[in-house]
C-alpha cells in the first residue's frame, strides 16, 4: 500500500501549450548570427566608401535602439536582449540600403519611423507585417525623394563607362541601373567581375556581391535562414528576366547583370529570409521567393523605378496572409 502511494507521488502530468517540440534555435540566438552575417557587407561598405559610412551605421544603429527603448516603455513591454538585438539589426539593414552620403538626421528619422510606427504599431517584436528597414527606406525615399537618389563616389568606386581597374577621383553620376533604364546603355561583359567584387555605384552594403554572399553562408549554414527563401528569389530573378532577354536581347539586360546589379543580393540574402515578414511553411516560403524575384524584374523593367527589389519584397509581405492561406499544411483532424 505504502508503494503504491509512492509510485502516485512520482507520475507528474505537466499541461503546457503549444510548441510541445523546442529547437535550438532561438530568436536571440538568430539575431545574433544575423548580425554576424551583416559584418560582411559594413565591412565591404566601408573599404569602398570610407569612415563616412560608419558615422551611417551609428545614426542608424543608435536610433534604433533609443525608439525600442522608448516604444517598449511607452507600452510597458519587458526590455529584453531580443528585442534589442532586433533593433539593431533594423538599424544595420537600414545603413546598407541607404545612399553613403545620405544625411545623418534624415537617416536617424528613418530609423525612429522602421521601429515606432512600423514596428510597435503592429504589437512589437515578431507582429510586424512589413520589413522595419525596407519600410524605413521606403518612407525616406518618399519624405526626401532628391537626396535619397544622390550617391557619393569613392577613388574605390567605379564610375560607370569607365575600363575595369581604371578609377577616377570622386565624381557624381547615376548608378548602373539608372543608366541602363533612362539611356539604355548596357555594361559589357568585362563588368561581370567588377560589379561582383564590388567596384561599383550603389547603396552603402550593397556593392560588393561577394562578401552579401559569404554572409548568406553565413546564415544558412547556421540555420538562421531557410535556403527556399534565397534560392527561389534568385531563381526567379534569373528566370524571368532570362525570358525577357531571349526575346529581346537589344532591349533587356541579361540574367547575370539583372542579379549583379542593383539590391538583389542583398535583399535576398536579408530582407527576402526575415522570418518575422514571409510565410512559414514551406511551400509559402518558395511562393514568395518567386513571387518577389517576378515582381522585382516586373518592377525593373516596366515601371519608371530602375530598381524593384524594396517594392517586389513589401508587396509580398503584404501577401504573406494569404500566402500561408493557401499553403499552410492542414491542421490534423481537420
Amino acid at each position: 500500500m505504502k508503494d503504491k502511494k509512492t509510485k502516485e507521488k512520482k507520475i507528474k502530468l505537466n499541461i503546457i501549450p503549444a510548441p510541445h517540440i523546442g529547437g535550438s534555435m532561438s530568436t536571440g540566438k538568430m539575431m545574433r548570427l544575423t548580425l554576424l552575417a551583416l559584418l560582411f557587407p559594413c565591412f565591404g561598405a566601408v573599404y569602398f566608401f570610407g569612415v563616412r559610412v560608419i558615422y551611417l551605421f551609428l545614426c542608424c544603429i543608435s536610433a534604433s535602439l533609443i525608439s525600442e527603448y522608448a516604444a517598449l516603455k511607452m507600452r510597458k513591454a519587458p526590455l529584453s536582449t531580443e528585442s534589442f538585438s532586433s533593433a539593431a539589426v533594423t538599424g544595420v539593414i537600414l545603413a546598407l540600403i541607404l545612399p553613403p552620403g545620405f544625411p545623418l538626421w534624415a537617416a536617424f528619422i528613418g530609423a525612429v519611423f522602421a521601429i515606432l510606427i512600423v514596428k510597435h504599431v503592429f504589437g512589437g517584436l515578431g507582429k510586424n507585417i512589413f520589413n522595419p528597414a525596407l519600410m524605413g527606406r521606403a518612407f525616406l525615399a518618399a519624405a526626401f525623394p532628391l537626396i535619397i537618389t544622390q550617391y557619393a563616389m569613392t577613388p574605390r568606386s567605379l564610375p560607370y563607362g569607365l575600363s575595369p581597374g581604371l578609377h577616377s577621383d570622386a565624381v557624381s553620376e547615376a548608378t548602373p541601373l539608372n543608366r541602363i533604364k533612362f539611356e539604355e546603355k548596357t555594361p559589357g561583359s568585362s563588368f561581370y567581375i567588377p560589379y561582383l567584387l564590388g567596384e561599383r555605384k550603389g547603396s552603402a552594403g550593397e556593392t560588393s556581391g561577394i562578401l552579401i554572399l559569404i554572409g548568406l553562408a553565413v546564415l544558412l549554414l547556421s540555420g538562421a535562414a531557410d535556403w527556399r527563401l534565397p534560392l527561389s528569389y534568385f531563381t526567379s530573378i534569373a528566370v524571368f528576366s532570362g525570358i525577357l532577354w531571349l526575346f529581346a536581347p537589344d532591349k533587356f539586360i541579361n540574367p547575370i547583370f539583372t542579379l549583379l546589379l542593383g539590391g538583389v543580393f542583398l535583399g535576398g540574402t536579408y530582407m527576402v529570409t526575415d522570418p518575422v515578414t514571409t510565410p512559414a511553411s514551406p511551400k509559402g516560403k518558395l511562393v514568395f521567393g518567386i513571387g518577389s524575384g517576378f515582381l522585382t524584374v516586373l518592377i525593373r523593367t516596366f515601371s519608371g523605378y530602375p530598381e524593384g527589389v524594396m517594392f517586389a519584397i513589401l508587396l509580398m509581405n503584404a501577401a504573406v496572409p494569404l500566402i500561408e492561406r493557401y499553403t499552410s499544411p492542414r491542421i490534423y483532424g481537420t
